[in-house]
This record gives structure tokens, C-alpha cells and sequence, in this order.
């Protein structure tokens, strides 16, 4: 895919961002993104436990490097298991962790504000909070993977209210994961366990699913995030089968993106052009065609002028999309 036209939306693959790194410049593991109100973006890298390397790395979209902050640990500042960053109308940073059981919250240069979150299953309790979104009163929505929920607080932690139980009726939910907000304020939540997206109203009261049914075009297992565009349409990281998922606001299946990196990020290239062991060696591949396609993508993030950012889990880079603002006549389709 380099272009693609379907139903009067027309989406172009930009360019590749970032590369693996365990120290210095570069993601690993990375588990979400968020961009502030300059388009700045912030990546959320996980590290692992042989590679301790937790961290914010803050870039812009040119791939022009700014800073990095946090670290492996529990003290103010620190993360264990981090899991989703997200930015609060003031431009305070706020980011979960599932390990902690709490929301630590952060300046833009990465300085540590404040900490909140109890442990537990109770009401305004956290056990292994997953993906979070900001409404436009400034609460925040949490999901919570082990509480098989959702909850609702002040962005000072104050709960609000609480819906979700461990299941797969409609509506119910089975370690949820990422968590998106539309346009009018209605809440999609990436439904694990249980192979789909639900849609809710924002006091959770259950409105429709996302997913087809296995072997049909649409079809999910483990979404871990998703993303609602300014004109409704729904973008879905299909974790386990390695592709995006597309869907128009009703639900109907629109497109597939799996991943098109011809080219090598402005980083991955630097580093291909320092080392000439790694150069020669990538020379000898039969293929570098599994290297341009999505290898568990595990976030994504859309801008107001239509830019479609996934993050990979395992090729530990972030790949762009735009949807273009002028739509064609369906018409035309192709």
C-alpha cells in the first residue's frame, strides 16, 4: 500500500520513525504515543525485564530529537510496567502503570508533578490499569486489564463511576486494554480477550462492537489499542495478527493497513550508515520485505490533520499514515 482509495477516503503511507535502541537514542518496546498541542510527540517505551530501559523519548515529527525521561523503578518519577501516556487540556502528561496500580503525571520537560492511585478491586481502585483518554472536561478514563473495566476520574484521581465485568456479553469485558473517545464524547475500549472493540456511551452504557467474525475481512484477535478519527471512521491495532484494522462509524469493514516501510527511518538509516557489519548483512537478505510490514503493532494515535500513528511492539518504530482532507466522490471508487 502506498495509496489507497475506498468508500471516498483516501489514506497515503508517509514514512517510518524511530528505531530500536537500548540505550541512546531510540525506542524499546514501545506501548503508546501521544502527541501535544504543537504535534510534539512523546513515545512510551516499556523495556523488558533483560532490558530495564523504561522511558518517555520526545521527538518531533521530522524525527528531530528533544529529550527522554523517566526510568526502571517505584520512586516519583519511575515506572515499572508502564502501559499508556496520555495528555491532560493544561498540557500535564499523564501515564499508567499496571505494576504500580497508579497515574503518575509529568511536565512536558519530564519533570515528576504528582502521583495517584490505590490498589484494589474496589470502586476507585486500580489493578493493572491499561489504557487511558482525557474527555473534554478533563477526566480521565481508565481501563483496567485485571478489573476486567472501566472507570471514570477527576484528573486529580477523584472517582466518578465504574462499568464492565469479566465476560463476553455485550456488555461485559475481558482484559481491555486501549481506550479511544469520539467526537461526541462516546467511549471505545480494544476488548482483549474477547477479540473486539466496544463502543459505549460516556456513563457506559453500551452502544455497538467493532470486529467481524473469524476468516471475514475485519476480523480482530487481541486488540490492543484504538483510535477514532474527526470524521468518526475507527482504527484498530490487530496486536496478534500484525495489522490495522479500518472500520467507517457504523462498523463496516473500510481497509487494511499491514505495514508499508520501504524506507528506513532518518534513525534506522543513521545507524545503518555508522555500522557496515549491519549494512552488509542487511545486503544479503533474500527479503526485506517482513521488515517493511507491521510486527505487533500495540498503539495508535491519529492528529487533527489526519496523520495515523502506530507503534510497533517489536520492530520498536512507528509507522505514518495520512488520511487526506479532501475526500473523492465515492463514485469514483476504486
Amino acid at each position: 500500500m502506498q495509496t489507497v482509495v475506498v468508500k471516498g477516503r483516501v489514506f497515503n503511507y508517509s514514512h517510518a520513525m524511530g528505531r530500536g535502541s537500548d540505550g541512546g537514542i531510540g525506542f524499546r518496546n514501545p506501548v503508546d504515543l501521544a502527541l501535544n498541542s504543537d504535534g510534539v510527540m512523546f513515545v512510551l517505551s516499556r523495556g523488558s525485564d533483560a532490558n530495564p530501559v523504561q522511558r518517555v523519548t520526545v521527538l518531533t515529527m521530522e524525527e528531530e530529537f528533544i529529550r527522554e525521561f523517566g526510568g526502571p523503578g517505584e520512586d516519583d518519577g519511575q515506572f515499572v510496567w508502564a502501559t499508556a501516556i496520555a495528555f491532560d487540556s493544561e498540557g500535564l502528561l499523564y501515564l499508567a502503570d499496571e505494576w504500580l496500580n497508579r497515574i503518575s503525571v509529568f511536565d512536558q520537560d519530564g519533570n515528576f508533578i504528582r502521583k495517584w492511585g490505590v490498589p484494589g478491586r474496589e470502586a476507585g481502585q486500580l489493578n493493572g490499569p491499561a489504557g487511558i483518554v482525557f474527555d473534554n472536561q478533563d477526566n480521565l478514563f481508565i481501563t483496567e486489564n485485571l478489573n476486567h473495566r472501566v472507570q471514570k476520574f477527576t484528573k486529580e484521581g477523584r472517582f466518578i463511576l465504574k462499568w464492565g465485568t469479566q465476560g463476553s456479553d455485550q456488555e461485559q469485558l475481558t482484559r481491555p486494554w486501549g481506550i479511544a473517545m469520539d467526537g461526541v464524547g462516546d467511549i471505545y475500549v480494544a476488548d482483549w480477550y474477547n477479540d473486539r472493540v466496544q463502543k459505549y456511551t460516556p456513563d457506559g452504557k453500551y452502544l455497538a462492537t467493532f470486529g467481524a467474525p473469524q476468516g471475514t475481512a475485519g476480523q480482530l484477535h487481541l486488540p490492543s489499542d484504538v483510535a477514532v478519527d474527526k470524521d468518526g471512521d475507527v482504527y484498530v491495532t490487530d496486536w496478534w495478527n500484525c495489522k490495522v484494522e479500518v472500520y467507517e462509524p457504523e462498523g463496516n469493514h473500510l481497509t487494511t493497513f499491514v505495514g508499508d516501510a520501504e524506507k528506513l527511518s532518518r534513525w534506522a538509516q543513521d545507524f545503518i550508515d555508522d555500522n557496515p557489519d549491519y549494512r552488509r548483512a542487511r545486503m544479503m537478505a533474500k527479503s526485506l520485505e517482513p521488515e517493511q510490514r507491521f510486527y505487533m503493532p500495540v498503539a495508535i494515535e491519529i492528529s487533527s490533520d489526519g496523520k495515523i500513528m502506530v507503534a510497533e511492539d517489536q520492530r520498536w518504530r512507528i509507522q505514518v499514515y495520512q488520511k487526506e482532507e479532501d475526500w473523492i466522490d465515492p463514485q469514483f471508487n476504486l
